[in-house]
């Protein structure tokens, strides 16, 4: 490919993702298993351990009822399938991992997530991995999958799971 076609695959690319940390997506997906295999528990085993993992389960668990703590792993799973598949459709193209492994990934995808006002938000995260255009149609796809408020509920669990993940790598969240 010559430059000039390079060139205008990045604009393309850039236009159909322009906020999107592309890279952090890669990292976040390659941690969890790769494409096709990825596993949100998987995922953050690699990066805060397997202790830390359960126990933010258990306390969605304990906060939302057992089923949901279960549920919360399989939306995550799906969100995340859902926004690679949804890259590839918007023509938006997933470059190598970043590198980034273990905790300062952890830091990263909490911070991706955090808003002004200190709060972690889902759809945020989603928004700053992959864009607003796959973000929204993501959370959209959690609620035709799981039914009418899911995404809300998605992002509550959310909420709690990468505050702990912040208290977890050291950070006040």
């Amino acid at each position: 490919m010559n430059t000039l076609a390079k060139l205008l695959l990045g604009v393309v690319l850039i236009a159909a993702a322009p906020n999107a940390n592309l890279s952090l997506a890669s990292s976040l997906i390659a941690s969890g298993g790769g494409p096709g295999s990825y596993s949100t528990v998987r995922a953050f085993d690699a990066m805060i351990g397997s202790d830390a993992v359960l126990a933010n389960e258990r306390q969605i668990g304990a906060s939302y009822g057992q089923t949901n703590e279960d549920r919360f792993v399989h939306m995550f799973d799906y969100a995340i399938a859902d926004a690679w598949q949804l890259a590839g459709k918007n023509n938006v193209s997933l470059p190598p991992p970043s590198g980034v492994t273990g905790q300062a990934l952890a830091t990263q995808l909490v911070q991706a997530g955090v808003g002004a006002g200190g709060t972690f938000d889902a759809t945020r995260m989603l928004a700053a991995l992959f864009g607003d255009k796959i973000a929204t149609q993501v959370m959209a796809d959690l609620n035709a999958k799981y039914g009418a408020g899911a995404s809300d509920n998605f992002d509550r669990m959310a909420d709690q799971f990468f505050h702990n993940i912040g208290q977890t790598v050291g950070m006040n969240v």
